[in-house]
């Protein structure tokens, strides 16, 4: 993709230039070759619209699976014609929605067809969910200056029914982005009007169920302040009930209204107590809309489960609040409470953060004494280096410097970037480690890597010889390069390349 900059100075070239280019590339490349022939299109705007209308169909008939490795050039070819829609609007504005609603529809056929590890179909679909939003606000907000009063409430369930049927199907998740912005093209009366909708089909969907042994509850919604559901055995309609529950969720979400979405939920979750799986949706919407009295309600009353894992969450979600509400002394309390659960270096800073000097005095010992009896060499290292103790931590990587070895090289990379200064030996101990696994186990096509590791090694020798300490027990550089030249000599790609 062009930056402005380079768009600018591609304006500047003459027009003859632009056209001999245009005429050059064109049969290099297939997909290429379709941009052009579109991109001609554009002062014929009708065959250009029928042109794409053919593309779109054919794109929902294709059935040939689609590996990673090509992805990328599908991608392409979707993003050719996302631009090419786009290039009717605002002129042609609702031949542009149509053409969008008809490229969405291609959305499971190219999705199932196609190893999309890398998310870049799911995304292109997910920003064409986008431009149809954008699309449809100006749409609709010109179908109403219009249409006379009188058919204004036709009107407005039209463009509910079509939101409605454009984001029922929904099994990749793409259109969250779309559901998040109805507020942009529906007003709070509309959108409550979906959500009423797909909760009276919802009640359907287990009503099918009754006389069947199941259970009746009566749920609050928003239409009634009553309705009753029906929560039988049967699972036929499973999916169904998934499918609208995602709905459901969304638009409650999209509109914003707390007590609306706490009703919706429990609509979806009626059961006593949540799990900690279940209110995690309900305390993340209720923590970003700043409801945070029910949240702790929630978390105080209605957390159940005593998994370590789940308790972890659990104080952490207070310590998100606790900090939204500015109550220091009782986020240092629970991040106290979650350190003993999980202890890190990142919990530590945090603490640190909003410890006072006699708390932070306190749990310097703490960590300190959690770094001594800490089996985890990469954990004992942070904390010793958070609470300062630099010249300790150094000590502790010579002593146990054989355990960076079987550390993953992912680990040890990540490590490398956040070391303060005066880490010098540690850095030395973990070039060694990354230069020793290479070797070892002979991967040749990391050579250039090992390389590479080795030639940091040089500076900080000098570093390390500078310091009180040095190398302390383990080998200096000199003794350590002739170890490598004695064990490797074979290597030949090694020493070239360092010798590059």
């Amino acid at each position: 993709m062009l930056n402005l900059q380079q768009k600018h100075c591609l304006a500047q070239l003459p027009k003859a230039t632009l056209v001999n280019f245009i005429a050059e590339v064109q049969g290099v490349d297939k997909l290429l070759d379709k941009k052009i022939e579109r991109l001609l299109l554009q002062s014929d705007k009708p065959k250009l619209i029928k042109k794409l209308t053919t593309t779109l169909k054919g794109l929902n008939r294709r059935h040939k699976y689609i590996d990673h490795w090509k992805v990328s050039e599908f991608a392409t070819e979707l993003q050719y014609l996302a631009s090419d829609i786009m290039s009717l609007y605002p002129e042609q504005a609702e031949t542009c929605l149509q053409l969008l609603e008809l490229f969405i529809e291609s959305s499971n056929t190219s999705l199932q067809r196609c190893d999309d590890a890398s998310g870049e179909i799911g995304e292109i679909y997910s920003n064409l969910a986008q431009s149809w939003l954008m699309v449809a606000r100006d749409c609709y907000n010109q179908q109403k200056q219009i249409l006379p009063v009188d058919e204004q409430d036709i009107l407005s369930q039209a463009w509910q029914t079509k939101v409605k049927n454009l984001i029922d199907d929904n099994d990749y998740g793409f259109k969250d982005a779309l559901m998040a912005g109805l507020k942009q093209l529906l007003s709070q009366l509309e959108i409550r009007g979906i959500i009423d909708d797909y909760l009276h089909y919802y009640q359907s969907l287990f009503t099918e169920n009754k006389g069947k042994g199941s259970a009746e509850n009566t749920i609050n919604t928003a239409a009634n302040p009553r309705i009753p559901l029906s929560y039988g055995h049967d699972r036929a309609n499973h999916q169904e009930k998934l499918k609208t529950e995602t709905a459901l969720l969304g638009v409650a979400q999209a509109l914003g209204d707390v007590a609306l979405f706490i009703a919706v939920y429990r609509t979806i979750y009626p059961q006593q107590p949540l799990s900690p799986q279940q209110l995690n949706g309900l305390v993340s919407f209720m923590i970003d809309h700043q409801a945070y009295e029910l949240a702790l309600e929630y978390l105080n009353h209605d957390w159940q489960s005593k998994a370590q894992q789940d308790a972890i969450k659990r104080l952490d979600w207070l310590s998100q609040i606790y900090q939204q509400q500015g109550d220091s002394k009782a986020q240092l309390k629970v991040l106290g409470e979650v350190f003993e659960l999980q202890s890190s270096a990142k919990r530590l800073q945090a603490i640190m953060a909003i410890a006072s000097p006699a708390e932070q005095a306190g749990w310097r010992k703490k960590a300190y004494k959690l770094a001594e009896d800490q089996q985890d060499i990469i954990t004992a290292i942070l904390l010793l280096l958070e609470i300062g103790e630099i010249k300790l931590a150094n000590q502790v990587a010579i002593t146990r410097h054989h355990e960076f070895a079987d550390i993953h090289y992912e680990t040890l990379t990540q490590l490398l970037k956040g070391l303060p200064e005066d880490t010098a030996i540690i850095q030395m101990i973990i070039y060694r480690s990354l230069i020793d696994d290479i070797l070892t186990n002979d991967r040749s096509r990391a050579y250039g890597y090992a390389a590479r590791y080795y030639k940091r090694l040089s500076p900080l020798d000098s570093t390390i010889n500078k310091s009180t300490d040095g190398y302390n027990s383990l080998a200096t550089h000199q003794q350590y390069t002739e170890l490598l030249s004695q064990k490797y000599n074979e290597r030949s790609d090694f020493w070239q390349r360092i010798s590059d």
